[in-house]
């Protein structure tokens, strides 16, 4: 991949750290490549995805070598900001409390159901009966009488052949 493209790519991705990369964001990225380098135009969107892709691992490589240089406190890794935990606070839906159902009410349901259940029996169905036509019996009959002429047209080319094998090997 082009060194030029990541790097296009990778300034887009740090401005857009934490957003969702959405089909205006793909055609944005498109957009800002084709005026740089004045290629990919019309580059299709699974390209700008493998690009996406490839600029990441681009980014990942290059914060795993600055961690190497210089490692953050274990305090600034372990807590995330309080400003990120509500914001994620806000965006989850509050739980939905489960009422308790008292064990007379659930019995009383119980016994409605059953009784409102006919009583089930297995009734045997009758097997049906196969018929079968003449037409289709004779129809069936061609189609192995052809299959059984190409096998044995193909037993035929494969006896030539191995015969003509057999011959080459003795004049060697």
């Amino acid at each position: 991949m082009d060194e030029k493209i990541l790097s296009i790519v990778s300034a887009k991705l740090k401005r857009w750290e934490g957003q969702v990369i959405n089909e205006d964001k793909l055609k944005e990225i498109r957009d800002e490549v084709y005026k740089k380098t004045k290629s990919n135009k019309f580059a299709p969107f699974s390209n700008i995805k493998k690009w996406i892709k490839g600029a990441r691992m681009e980014l990942k490589r290059a914060e795993k070598a600055e961690g190497k240089k210089a490692k953050p406190s274990k305090a600034a890794k372990a807590k995330p900001s309080r400003a990120k935990e509500e914001f994620h606070a806000e965006l989850r839906p509050a739980p939905i409390p489960i009422p308790e159902i008292s064990h007379a009410v659930e019995n009383s349901v119980n016994e409605l159901k059953l009784s409102s259940q006919p009583h089930m029996q297995e009734v045997p169905l009758p097997k049906p009966t196969i018929v079968f036509d003449k037409v289709y019996l004779q129809s069936i009959k061609h189609e192995v009488a052809g299959i059984r002429q190409v096998m044995e047209r193909i037993s035929r080319q494969l006896d030539k052949l191995e015969h003509e094998l057999s011959s080459h090997r003795s004049d060697d």
